[in-house]
């Protein structure tokens, strides 16, 4: 087979065995077909002239040996969709060459490894110098495959910038003839854009004497007429030359550089400042006080200095007069002012979801920690059917408002939580009441640290993009638990520290306390006992472990005898702290110590701890019970407490109780669809009672920061916001927070922060649900802001309600007594004042009337009242 190339020059002839297969011919071949398959050709012959442009353009391109740094490869479509070189869309036969990043490469070898079409290459790859590569599309199949890469710099440079090979020095070039320039009418328009000189050009030559030079000028006033010269339009001979519009730009900005210069500070300041007091020894003191100039000047200055020093003891120069002019509204805008914010909600998918939040308290000294217990929604027989070892874990949760996803610390129990209390002075430990009536105690030190992290160590924990988050959350078990043989026989619901000034003995009394730590705790329970605990029992907390049981237990009896109360909650005084200590008299003044002799202290101070032993107490049986620990003397047992009044107002078992943070004596009661406002030592009924509500009445608390505002949770999800200040008839603002009822209801207020956090002041309510969920809301300023005088207004509304009850009080007994007087009276009415004051008022019991019927007697009863009150 030959072919010619040239028409002058002889063929080149080139032979291929039989068995061999030619590089033209693998550019038909489909892909997928390796080059070293045999192909049945017969034996031909071919002539190229390798002179031809073609060969001179690309000389390794039409080369059948494969060039040094240039690996052919093979790409399978998924490679070549991969790497964006799809042969047709974006390689073809004019566009070949691709320039692929060597970090690619890199990252095929990690993710596919030997599979990968580049993998034969992966040592050249690796040690290239450059960032990229240079990947060809063999369309002719000249090298075996459909691709080749370049794997050194030399071999990517000649294909991207070939070297035309010189021509041949015996081929004698080819002259082309090249034609004269034939005018067809455009060397006029030529001729006429020309621009000729028709004249000489004028020369204009201004000169002045050197002695003229830098002479100051002089200006005068004159007429402009007389300076005033008209130069006419002369008509030139010459042609208007009309030239073609040019674009140029020029620079016009001045170029901008930065330069350094010292100047002058003229602003005012100290030359020294003195950041601490100059002491002097004694010699210079003494040398200072001789000084007679020193005496004149004190001498001098006294009286100056005597007077303002005066006025800023008589009078407050701080204080704002123009606050003193009017009050503030005490009143709350109703609307959105009013409306609460969510702050955050915490839940746990495994731990907390689908089972209720039964109690939530706030970390005592570490700000933006909460923690919940949550238990399982089932009663005493399902709890039963499905046994101890299919229960899940019970745990107390601890969350961070820095990482609102994974709680911060678990506590494991051996069964659900009810209740639990963070320690006031040492908040590493917690202690809590199972559903089984065991005390529950755990030490949380050694996760003190994990506990005070802030917001940037949190954020350096968060994992890298495409890495796994694996967060564990540290589980703490409890050290002691109390002996189930002492502990309460049914569900503990409320838990609680004595304070540091109150401590109780054995028999029940209050006692001073040994030292100011708080040691003692009380538990209630559905069983009808209070008991109290000591941790003192053993001399290590860790002792105390399977052995630990009550200091002190009473129960509360009920009016029929032989029953006792169920009791919910309880409500100590939190005031006894000033009335127990003995610490408490070196704060009073010299006067009132003398004045007050030692036999009425001695009174005042029995008075007072007895008063301390007193309660409220929330009841199963939707009583409100006010009780003493101590018992009478005529109880020789002392396993009662004496229940001074019991008033049954709510008629389902009661929810919660809590007691006012600004008037000590003040106690809000909640239960079935009620709340009720109590007063201590007021026996004669509540001094507020709310409407019957559509559904229960869950929870309550009091404002931290309000003497006159209260939130109150409800079954369907609402909370209730009441401000007595604004109307005792009805909420003020009420609003739906979940779906689910409200089984708790915590509030805290936290101070404005010196670290750097939030800048203001924040009062946060605590709400957990019946889901499991835990919802931080942000109170409004509305609610959270005291308005003047507010304290003493809310005193004045109670004081009216307690002259009210007293009122209606008396009201009763004189209407208990006319109605025995007219009684025990005969028909006849008075006709005079005088026979009706002397008239004599028997018993309730003394019924003269029995021959008369209710009814007539009631007419009669009410025409004797109206003639009364005519005759009065």
């Amino acid at each position: 087979m030959t072919e010619t190339t040239g028409p002058d020059k002889p063929p080149t002839r080139i032979s291929k065995q039989p068995n061999e297969t030619p590089a033209e011919s693998l550019s038909d071949a489909p892909a997928g077909v390796s080059s070293d398959a045999e192909t049945p050709v017969a034996a031909t012959t071919k002539s190229v002239d390798v002179t031809s442009p073609a060969t001179q353009a690309d000389p390794i391109q039409n080369s059948n040996k494969v060039p040094d740094g240039i690996m052919p490869l093979f790409l399978t479509g998924a490679t070549q969709a991969l790497y964006k070189v799809v042969i047709g869309q974006d390689v073809n036969e004019g566009s070949k060459y691709k320039m692929i990043p060597k970090a690619d490469f890199l990252a095929d070898f990690q993710s596919r490894l030997a599979i990968g079409d580049f993998y034969p290459a992966k040592a050249a790859v690796m040690a290239y110098p450059q960032d990229q590569l240079l990947l060809a599309y063999d369309a002719e199949w000249q090298y075996g495959q459909n691709f080749f890469l370049c794997l050194t710099v030399e071999a990517k440079d000649a294909l991207l910038n070939p070297i035309l090979a010189e021509a041949n020095a015996a081929e004698e070039p080819v002259e082309q003839k090249r034609s004269g320039w034939v005018p067809l009418g455009s060397d006029k328009d030529i001729e006429h854009e020309t621009v000729v000189d028709n004249r000489e050009l004028v020369t204009i030559k201004l000169s002045r004497k050197r002695k003229y030079f830098g002479s100051p000028c002089k200006f005068m006033d004159r007429d402009a007429a007389d300076g005033h010269y008209e130069i006419r339009t002369v008509k030139d001979a010459t042609p208007e030359v009309l030239r073609v519009q040019l674009s140029k730009a020029i620079q016009s900005v001045p170029v901008m550089c930065d330069a350094i210069m010292q100047t002058i500070w003229f602003k005012p300041v100290n030359f020294s400042a003195q950041y601490e007091s100059l002491r002097l020894d004694d010699a210079k003191k003494d040398a200072v006080m001789r000084n007679p100039d020193f005496s004149m000047a004190v001498q001098t200055v006294a009286a100056k200095f005597e007077r303002p020093l005066r006025l800023n003891a008589i009078m407050d120069i701080f204080r704002d007069d123009f606050a003193d002019l009017g009050e503030e509204d005490v009143t709350i805008d109703q609307g959105s002012h009013i409306a609460l914010q969510e702050y955050q909600s915490f839940t746990d998918l495994k731990h907390s979801k689908d089972r209720s939040i039964a109690c939530v308290d706030w970390h005592p000294a570490q700000r933006g920690i909460v923690a919940m217990s949550c238990v399982q929604r089932s009663t005493q027989y399902e709890r039963i059917e499905v046994g101890f070892a299919n229960r899940k874990k019970a745990l107390i949760l601890i969350w961070s408002f820095f990482d609102p996803i994974h709680p911060q610390l678990m506590l494991e129990a051996p069964d659900d939580i009810l209740c639990f209390r963070f320690h006031p002075q040492d908040p590493n430990i917690v202690v809590g009441g199972c559903i089984n009536g065991q005390v529950v105690l755990w030490d949380i030190s050694e996760h003190h640290d994990r506990l005070k992290q802030g917001r940037k160590e949190k954020l350096a924990e968060v994992p890298e993009i495409g890495k796994e988050a694996k967060v564990e959350t540290p589980v703490s078990r409890y050290i002691v638990v109390s002996s189930i043989e002492h502990s309460h026989r049914a569900p503990i619901t409320d838990i609680g520290w004595l304070q540091k000034s109150l401590e109780v003995n054995k028999l029940g009394d209050i006692v001073d306390p040994s030292d100011s730590s708080q040691k003692q705790l009380y538990t209630t329970s559905t069983d009808g006992q209070i008991l109290f605990w000591d941790l003192r029992y053993k001399p290590e907390v860790k002792l105390l472990d399977l052995v630990w049981r009550p200091l002190f237990k009473t129960s509360i009896p009920t009016a029929e005898g032989g029953l006792e109360y169920g009791v919910l909650k309880i409500s100590l005084h939190p005031q006894v702290e000033k009335t127990v200590r003995n610490q408490s008299e070196g704060n009073m003044s010299v006067a009132a110590k003398a004045a007050e002799s030692s036999s009425a202290k001695d009174i005042k101070e029995k008075d007072e701890k007895s008063f301390a032993s007193k309660f409220f107490c929330a009841t199963e049986e939707g009583d409100v019970v006010y009780a003493d620990w101590i018992p009478e003397k005529e109880d020789k047992d002392g396993s009662f407490c004496h229940v001074e009044f019991a008033a049954a107002v709510h008629f389902a078992p009661m929810s919660d109780l809590s007691r006012s943070p600004f008037f000590p004596d003040i106690v809000l009661s909640v239960g079935g669809w009620s709340f009720h406002i109590w007063k201590e030592k007021l026996s004669t009924g509540p001094l507020l009672s709310s409407a019957t509500a559509p559904c229960f009445l869950t929870a309550c608390n009091w404002s931290p920061t309000r003497p006159g505002v209260f939130f109150i949770g409800k079954e369907d999800g609402s909370i209730e916001m009441w401000d007595l200040l604004d109307k005792s008839h009805g909420p003020s603002a009420s609003q739906n927070v979940c779906s689910a009822a409200i089984s708790s209801l915590t509030i805290q207020h936290l101070p404005q922060s010196t670290s750097g956090g939030r800048s203001g002041a924040q009062q946060l309510l605590g709400v957990g649900d019946d889901e499991g969920t835990l919802h931080l809301l942000e109170v409004p300023r509305a609610l959270s802001r005291a308005a003047k005088n507010e304290k003493t207004f809310v005193k004045a509304y109670f004081e009216r309600e307690i002259q009210r009850l007293q009122y209606v009080a008396e009201r009763r007994i004189i209407r208990a007594k006319e109605k025995g007087t007219w009684e025990a009276s005969t028909v006849k009415l008075p006709a005079k004042k005088e026979e009706l004051s002397s008239t004599t008022a028997p018993s309730l019991s003394g019924n003269k009337l029995g021959d008369v019927d209710s009814e007539e007697r009631e007419k009669r009863y009410l025409s004797w009242v109206s003639a009364t009150l005519t005759c009065c």
